[in-house]
């Protein structure tokens, strides 16, 4: 089988403008060269991945899962080069860490601040994810290990406790659930809530837990990240539910109220989640261990 990462690099160009033409500009080359790039692999992989019209193309169900390997195999072919190209720089190590917002926020700036004093010719790749494009990640070899919230789901991986945090709702000191010393999440469902993103692993947790609480929420906002969350609640435009650790900076310095939840599910353990069969390399476990430790 003969293909290189350039055909993939075209295709995937290809199927994601719609048009050889509009691939060709992207990728600075002929649009003949690109048909005939196209066609080659049709001929190599016996199977048409594109439907040419007037307007454009369209794929085949071939094509959609060639689309969705050749995307994987582009991005570790990136991260391969990208690790090369550190290591002929003088860097001794190079790891690769997913993780969800609230580890990264609340327990990973310090242990990455101090990880790199140790180890300063280790760099570490940090991307934030939900727990379960983690435990994908990592049964893919595109993470070397990741940090979740919630036991993965999939054959091969194996988790260890990392740490534990807390959810609380956070409301402004003139709200009336600002008095409370705890509450139930259900009694949250009917004030305007401020979120993060729909893909956040917490939008989906508390998305799952209303569903079981047969209450449906009032999403008002949806924002990327806990500090701008906070300045919604200040403004007082909704309530919301994060992490008490990640926002105990912003509870006097906005004027906030932190309530702690009743709810089982609100007190949370993180797990550092590895693959069973696959010991890591040196870098990834100096990491590992450290983060353990």
């Amino acid at each position: 089988m003969k293909f290189d990462f350039r055909d993939l690099s075209l295709f995937v160009a290809v199927a994601e403008t719609g048009s050889i033409s509009r691939a060709s500009e992207r990728c600075h080359t002929v649009p003949s060269a690109v048909s005939k790039r196209i066609s080659d692999l049709e001929a190599l992989f016996g199977t048409e991945l594109i439907v040419r019209g007037g307007k454009g193309v369209k794929l085949t169900a071939s094509g959609h899962a060639l689309l969705s390997r050749a995307r994987v195999l582009l991005e570790q072919a990136r991260q391969l080069e990208d690790e090369m190209r550190r290591h002929a720089s003088g860097m001794s190590g190079y790891v690769r860490v997913f993780a969800n917002i609230s580890a990264i926020v609340e327990f990973l700036p310090g242990a990455l601040a101090a990880f790199a004093a140790k180890y300063p010719d280790i760099h570490v790749h940090l991307e934030e994810h939900t727990s379960a494009e983690i435990a994908t990640a990592v049964a893919g070899n595109t993470a070397d290990f990741g940090i979740v919230s919630e036991l993965p789901t999939i054959d091969g991986l194996e988790t260890v406790p990392f740490r534990s945090d807390e959810l609380a709702l956070v409301a402004n000191v003139t709200h009336p659930l600002a008095q409370r010393t705890e509450i139930a999440f259900a009694e949250v469902a009917s004030f305007p809530l401020i979120g993060l993103h729909t893909g956040s692993s917490l939008h989906q947790l508390l998305t799952r837990a209303a569903i079981d609480a047969g209450a449906t929420l009032n999403w008002r906002i949806h924002v990327t990240s806990f500090d701008a969350a906070c300045s919604m609640v200040a403004a007082g435009l909704g309530v919301t539910v994060v992490p008490r650790g990640a926002i105990s900076p912003y509870i006097r310095s906005l004027s906030l109220a932190a309530i702690p939840l009743t709810d089982t599910w609100a007190k949370r353990q993180l797990f550092l989640c590895t693959r069973a069969n696959g010991s890591l390399h040196a870098a990834a476990r100096l990491f590992f261990e450290h983060l353990r430790g």
